[in-house]
This record gives C-alpha cells, structure tokens and sequence, in this order.
C-alpha cells in the first residue's frame, strides 16, 4: 500500500479539525416569512349575484391531516389568517342543499395548498340562495327562421322543457326559463335549430336574445337570421362534443359521432369577438369483469381555442388507462393511495359520495368528500374529521368514487395545479392552464 495515499475521506474530516475555512463568520439566521391565507365562500343567486356562505367551516391541518386549528368565517364567508408554511393542508365542511335534496355535507380538501394564493369556494345551497335582486321569466319562445322541411334538433343556452315544429318556418321553445337583476340587465342567451332543406342539404339557424322582459302573451318571438358555416373535419376522428363559450355560457352545443364529416357552426355574429370554442374528445371503456356494481374508464382531451379548427384538433387516449383492474384498489383502507401506475398526471382529483346519517336525527343525508392532491400519497380521510367523526370516516359507506387524473399541457409541477383548484371560481377562458387538459377518468359504483 502507498504510505502517501490519503483518502478524500480523511482529508475532510482533518479540514474539518482545522476549522476547514479561513473564515470564521456565523451563518446569518434564516428570518421566517409569514403568509397571509385568505378563502372565500361565496354563493351565488339565480341571476348571478354572488354573496357571502357562512355555512362552512376551514380545517388546517398537518402533514397526516390532523386538525392543528378550526377557522370560522366572518360574515362575508371570509378566512384569514397568518402561516410560516408556504404550502399547508387544509380541509373545508360546508352545510351542502340541492333541489328538494335534504341538507348534507360537502367536503373538500387539498394537499399542500399556496398559502399565498388567494382561495375561493362555491357553495350550493338552494334553500339559502337570494333571489330577491333577481327577476325570473318562464314564458315560450317562437324562433322564426329559413324554411326546413325537417327540424331535426334545437339547442339553446337557457334552460327549456321541450321543443315542436310549429310549421317549416317556425319552432316553439316551451318553458324557457331566464333570471335576470331586478334592475332590468338580463343575460344573453342563443336559440338554433339545425334539419334538413327541400334539397335534402343540413343547414341551421340562430339568434341570440338579450331581454327576457314577460309580455302578456306568454310567447317571445325572435327572428333567426344567423346561418350556419360548414367545417370538414379530418377523418378519422373520435366522438367530440363542442360549443363556443361566450361570457362564461355555452352557446350551440353539438355532439359530432365518428362518422360525422362536417360540423355545422356560427362563426359569424356580434359576440365572435369574445367567444372561445371548446371541444372534447373521450373514449370509454367498460371492464367486464369488474367486482363492482359498476366501473367506467374514460380517457379524455379537451381544447380551448378562439379557432375553430384549433380547437378540434385533439385526440383522447386510444388505450385503457392503467387503473388496476379489476380489483380498482389503488386506495388502501388506511387512506394512503397510489395512481402514479396510470403515468404523466400530476394531479388527482378524488370524490367519494357517501350514504351518511345525521347523528341527531338518525336520517340519511347526502355527503360528499373531494381530495384534491398528488399522483400518489395519503387521503385527507386517513384522520378523523374534526367535529364530524361520527358522520364521515373510513368505515363510512361508500356509494360511488369518481377519479380524476389531469394533465395540462404547460406544466409538470403539482403546485401550478393546487393553485389553479384552489384559487379558481370558474375556468377563466384566458387561462392556459384550461386550454389543453388531458385526463384519465375512474367511476366505482358500489
């Protein structure tokens, strides 16, 4: 052996001996920072008219989701306070009451949310809503147009009940239903209707409308001067529904089958300029031998474009997403979890609809729980829900999961994904976070 070597290991610690720096100058002390956490539940009316949900409770929690405080809102639905953390765990509760729905629960969580992002949560709660600044109108609407020897279809982006040709030129809209301020602003809304001509050619019709005020004949009239474009589309392509999106409303919804070579569209009318189309290809699969009641696998794309053509360029996943079938049991009864077999998702979005009772009056009630997290790691029902335990928990009865895995395509990183689910009241159609999203989508029936 050479007598001269000396290992880089004995050198390290001899210059650790010597003080291994000519400078003897403390480190300085790293100063915290503190963040301000600020959520917003709001809920809002017919007509639009946001106010705020007291109704809901904030849980911070720590890494294995146990409760370190309650928070309450101030009478604005509003949460506010002060962390060292830049990314906590935290858990909203909130009273949940749909239609003639008894009141439940509505669970959300999310993993290593911003703290510095500002949050937002939309609440439904019917019974509770204020419609007193709103006006709402059920009344017909006849939409006139060019002359078809068949109406096949009609679409609208307002509620209706049904729809009848009235003659060639003429279709009736029974039961349009339009909440607009008390102060006379009403929302904008679309009418089509698509068949066939006397030359045996699809064409297609539309108006928007603007003012819903009630007259005494029960029956808006509107005169449909819009008409259709006609788009090729690339063959083969998959099934895609698509509409424009115009003031954060659908507007001409269409389903285009596999088969379908064209597509009908309104391209040219007032609002082109602030309209986005929004387009989505799925493809679905059916496990047959599952040992659930029922289980659907769904691979999905979607694309968001002020182009036409943009927007249905796009394709769906064409094999089965690698979920573990038949078994499905990616989620462990400890509440850990693991879908990171199912590659290139950085986050998951798991909903758990339960069949929960109230522990005063001993009834059913609806509950739902939505984890927002990573790929993989550990439910926020892994740890007992503070001041509910007794209403939801692991050994709670699961009716029905739903697992979504998102990809968009400008970002990898989990925390532009957080930050996007906390924070977002609605897609912002300027976002490119929305605008090409892919997903692998799990529904369990039990």
């Amino acid at each position: 052996m050479n007598k001269y070597l000396i290992s880089p290991f004995l050198i390290a610690i001899f210059l650790q001996g010597c003080g291994g720096s000519s400078s003897s100058t403390p480190d300085e002390p790293i100063e915290p920072v503190d963040y301000n956490f600020s959520l917003t539940a709001k809920l809002t009316n017919a007509c639009g008219i946001a106010s705020g949900f007291t109704e809901v409770e904030l849980l911070l929690q720590d890494e294995t989701w146990q409760t370190i405080k309650v928070y309450q809102p101030d009478e604005n639905g509003e949460f506010s306070f002060i962390t060292n953390k830049e990314f906590i765990n935290y858990t909203l509760v909130a009273k949940d009451q749909q239609g003639s729905e008894a009141q439940g629960l509505n669970v959300v969580s999310y993993y290593q949310a911003s703290s510095a992002t500002p949050a937002h949560y939309q609440a439904q709660f019917d019974d509770l809503v204020d419609n007193s600044s709103c006006e709402c109108v059920t009344q017909d609407l006849k939409l006139t147009h060019r002359p078809f020897s068949t109406q096949i279809s009609v679409t609208s982006s307002s509620n209706f009940d049904d729809w009848t040709p009235i003659d060639e030129s003429n279709t009736l809209f029974t039961g349009v239903q339009v909440c607009g301020t008390a102060d006379g602003n009403w929302p904008l809304h679309s009418f089509s209707v698509a068949g066939i001509d006397a030359n045996k050619k699809v064409i297609a019709a539309a108006e928007f409308m603007d003012d819903f005020t009630a007259n005494g004949e029960g029956v808006w009239t509107l005169s449909a001067f819009l008409v259709e474009d006609t788009i090729d589309l690339v063959i083969p392509h998959q099934v895609i529904s698509t509409n424009q999106l115009i003031r954060n409303t659908k507007h001409f919804a269409n389903l285009v089958a596999e088969d379908d070579k064209n597509l009908l569209i309104f391209d040219v009318h007032p609002y082109i300029s602030e309209a986005y189309y929004q387009s989505q290809a799925s493809v679905t699969f059916v496990p047959s031998d599952s040992i659930f009641r029922s289980s659907v696998m769904k691979n999905k794309h979607q694309m968001i474009s002020t182009s036409v053509e943009e927007s249905l360029v796009l394709m769906a996943g064409q094999y089965q997403p690698a979920f573990n079938e038949p078994y499905f049991d990616e989620i462990n009864a400890d509440g850990s979890y693991d879908y990171s077999a199912v590659a290139g998702y950085p986050m998951a979005i798991i909903n758990f609809t339960f069949t929960a009772y109230d522990p005063v009056s001993k009834l059913l009630m609806p509950a739902q729980w939505t984890f927002y997290g990573a790929e993989k790691g550990v439910l926020a029902i892994s740890a007992p829900l503070t001041g509910y335990e007794d209403i939801i928990n692991l050994d709670s009865r699961i009716e029905n999961t739903n697992v979504r895995l998102i990809k968009t395509s400008i970002t990898n990183n989990y925390h532009d994904y957080i930050k996007h689910y906390q924070g977002k009241i609605a897609d912002e159609l300027s976002n490119d976070f929305v605008k090409d999203i892919t997903e692998a989508e799990l529904n369990l029936k039990f």
